[in-house]
């Protein structure tokens, strides 16, 4: 995962990333011909044109509910903190995540492009790094969840799998169980995570695989501080990881669904929908975590050696065209439209925030009762007695705790107590003046 930042990516970083894909399309049409899978794009329109178009307009519906239930996932996480995101901007936030995520290897670019509009929106960049960080930790549970359903669901067809695919599958779940538990060890076990992050470091410098230890030492310790921040939502709040949990498993399904419903209007339907999904699923844990933008071209391969035995060999190929097209290439193209019709409103309002944060669920730390207390006591006494105020940036420092007020007759004494019960310095002078 990339760095959670509020700056966005270079118009030429985008324009490379895209430039990239294209490349792989290319490439992968290659590979496809040199397996004597002929690609024909005039049958593959033909086939289209003779689709059912209920199903494929519900394909289409699914792709577009996909994007909405991640928007909806990251409200459901940004809820506790203060926020009440709206439906229109929560689905510009999962259209830049997918984009950049598209258009970059591993996905690296998608969150802090997320980040980015969350915080030009009003959001504190802590809080809208807990809750993408939240996002993706949810979204890889539910990714194991969901692939060991479709291992035990089709444990003999992915048997009959070649190797290769197998493989895939294999080590695209190991990494995301791996990766959960890092998370979960940088935000439960820190110190662990830095030694071992340290000894790493060491290793791979003596190895002259990196040239400055320190700078992968700060990495790390930046990317152990953004999941430690989470854990308190986590703790305070266990029903948000229940929601957000079965947001990102319907999100999921949602994508499968895409693959049900072309599987349809090609007039299949010896399969049902959760077959189908479950196969769906073991094509994306296999290629899942391979570092390619948008999985272009393994996807496509993937595809097409899993649902072999599902389609006929005529409708294999316009088969993976249609699915490819609706769950990743038209999702990028409208993905990349809403980011970018957002980014012309942001310079148009110029860049004013739309969200204010609003009451929290995190308990009022000592330091702020104490100053209002102090305040309190302040504007209850004699307009000639004077008070020291703190400025709004000492107000949270730890050494001042509620003060009392004492005194006889029309004398008065304020006395500042420290954390320990001395007493320090705050009596007055003959003249009620504080010394």
């Amino acid at each position: 995962m990339g760095e959670v930042t509020g700056t966005l990516g270079s118009k030429r970083k985008q324009v490379i990333g895209i430039i990239t894909i294209v490349v792989l399309v290319i490439i992968t049409i290659l590979v496809i011909r040199s397996r004597g899978e002929e690609i024909d794009f005039k049958m593959i329109m033909n086939t289209m044109r003779h689709a059912n178009p209920g199903f494929l307009i519900l394909a289409v519906i699914s792709m577009l509910l996909y994007v909405h239930i991640e928007g909806r996932a990251i409200a459901v996480i940004a809820k506790p903190l203060g926020y009440r995101l709206k439906r229109r901007h929560t689905f510009v936030y999962a259209s830049a995540d997918i984009y950049f995520s598209a258009i970059t290897p591993s996905a690296t670019g998608g969150q802090p492009a997320s980040a980015y509009y969350m915080i030009r929106d009003g959001m504190k960049g802590s809080d809208a790094t807990i809750t993408l960080v939240l996002n993706i930790l949810l979204y890889t549970a539910s990714l194991i969840i969901l692939g060991l359903w479709a291992l035990a669901w089709k444990f003999e067809f992915l048997v009959q799998c070649t190797r290769i695919v197998k493989l895939l599958f294999v080590v695209g779940l190991a990494v995301q169980i791996l990766l959960l538990l890092l998370c979960l060890l940088c935000m439960f076990s820190r110190d662990t995570i830095r030694n071992l992050g340290g000894l790493l470091a060491k290793l791979l410098h003596k190895l002259r695989l990196i040239k400055s230890k320190t700078k992968m030492m700060r990495g790390i310790r930046d990317f152990v501080d953004r999941y430690s921040r989470s854990a308190g939502v986590l703790k305070s709040n266990p029903m948000v990881v229940v929601k957000g949990l079965l947001m990102n498993i319907l999100q999921r399904f949602a994508y499968c669904s895409i693959g049900y419903c072309v599987y349809r209007s090609l007039g299949f339907s010896s399969m049902g929908f959760f077959d189908i999904a479950a196969i769906m699923l073991l094509l994306m844990m296999a290629v899942n975590s391979l570092p390619i933008p948008g999985a272009v071209g393994a996807s496509e391969g993937s595809f097409l050696s899993i649902f072999s035995s599902i389609y006929t060999q005529a409708l294999l190929v316009p088969a993976m065209v249609i699915t490819r097209l609706i769950n990743y290439y038209v999702c990028f193209i409208l993905c990349g439209v809403v980011t970018l019709c957002y980014h012309a409103t942001l310079i148009r309002r110029d860049y004013k925030p739309i969200y204010v944060k609003g009451e929290t669920a995190e308990p009022e730390t000592p330091d702020d009762e104490a100053y209002r207390l102090v305040q309190m006591a302040h504007e209850s006494l004699p307009g000639h007695i004077d008070i020291i105020r703190a400025s709004e940036n000492e107000k949270n420092d730890p050494v001042p705790v509620p003060a009392k007020v004492s005194g006889e007759d029309n004398s008065k004494t304020i006395l500042m107590q420290t954390g320990s019960g001395e007493d320090s310095a705050g009596g007055t002078d003959n003249r009620g003046n504080i010394s």
